[in-house]
């Protein structure tokens, strides 16, 4: 089986002609050879969002947003077949920049299939669940769709909260305000870093995110289903659920979604088309341990808008020969 450190080591030996790693041919033959196998165009969206030093560098410009519609629409815009695989690794982003992305792609294809070889969380879930099937490695996972609002702390650092875990502090807060006036003095500091309006935004948040994904499984994963609207109802819920999940990273793999009736295929069971998904992920991967790419979008025919970084190169200090040590020093 095809491993990370056999992509690795081809990759080293691939040589541009000024001597240089040739990451882009190498990773570009692999999309090529998996086209060949499946007789499907296959678009790349990956970004480098494991990479704290990456993710710092780009300003955390590893998640969906607006500004990847540029990218989708590069991608996409000579590709002629009506079917196509979308390779996905993202940490998710923006659900309304994602209906965007879905919107591109769907206004395009017929019958898209998404690879998960690794992970797609957040928005990145969401948007996996716009295609008519998935196509997943047998560890690779999706995750919850529950909205996270980002907060700035005083010191100017950020955090994350779920946008249900607000609620549920509201609530709790007015419910105990209630059977004790005097405990306001002491839930005041906390509910006013929120603001009036957040509570209704958070409410609003978790209502648009599964909306989106009920209608995406109703048009596509589930249209052929007699009760597409019940399935897409409960996937919802489930996925949108974070008290059942309790936390935002939580795993979600092909057992969970098949148990909601999602349809997902185990590249792991045809051999070539492991080999072959695996060798385009891994090339990913070296790509962005070995150059400054942090957000890829390509195409199987050649097309590519990659967003990069300024690497910093290695200095290689001259080696100082040891000092002998004078008579009587201590060490």
């Amino acid at each position: 089986m095809v491993s990370w450190n056999q992509v690795n080591g081809e990759m080293q030996q691939r040589r541009t002609a000024d001597n240089k790693m040739d990451t882009d041919g190498y990773r570009r033959e692999k999309y090529s050879e998996l086209q060949q196998y499946t007789e499907r165009p296959l678009i790349v969206y990956a970004t480098d969002f494991l990479n704290r030093a990456k993710v710092q560098a780009c300003k955390g410009d590893v998640q969906i947003d607006l500004n990847d519609k540029d990218g989708f629409n590069e991608v996409i815009r000579n590709v002629e077949s009506k079917t196509v695989d979308i390779l996905l690794h993202s940490p998710g982003g923006l659900p309304e920049a994602t209906d965007s992305l879905v919107e591109i792609v769907r206004s395009k294809f017929r019958h898209i299939r998404f690879i998960i070889p690794s992970v797609a969380k957040s928005a990145a879930t969401m948007f996996a669940l716009s295609g008519n099937k998935l196509l997943m490695e047998r560890n690779a996972e999706l995750g919850p769709i529950d909205p996270q609002f980002n907060f700035v702390k005083s010191d100017g650092s950020s955090t994350y909260a779920p946008a249900q875990a607000i609620i549920d502090q509201f609530e709790k807060a007015q419910e105990i305000v209630q059977e004790d006036r005097n405990k306001l003095i002491a839930w005041m500091p906390i509910l006013q870093q929120y603001g009036p309006a957040l509570y209704q935004q958070c409410k609003d948040a978790i209502e648009l995110s599964k909306r989106y994904v009920e209608e995406w499984t109703k048009k596509w994963m589930f249209r052929k289903r007699k009760n597409k609207d019940s399935l897409s109802k409960e996937l919802v819920d489930y996925l949108g659920d974070h008290n059942l999940f309790k936390s935002h990273s939580a795993r979600i793999g092909v057992k969970e979604l098949r148990a909601k009736r999602v349809r997902v295929d185990i590249i792991n069971k045809d051999e070539q088309l492991y080999d072959r998904v695996m060798r385009v992920y891994y090339s990913i991967v070296v790509t962005f341990q070995t150059t400054g790419a942090y957000k890829i979008f390509e195409n199987s025919q050649g097309d590519a808008l990659i967003r990069l970084v300024k690497t910093i190169p290695m200095q290689v200090l001259p080696v100082q020969p040891p000092r002998r040590p004078q008579q009587g020093a201590q060490s």
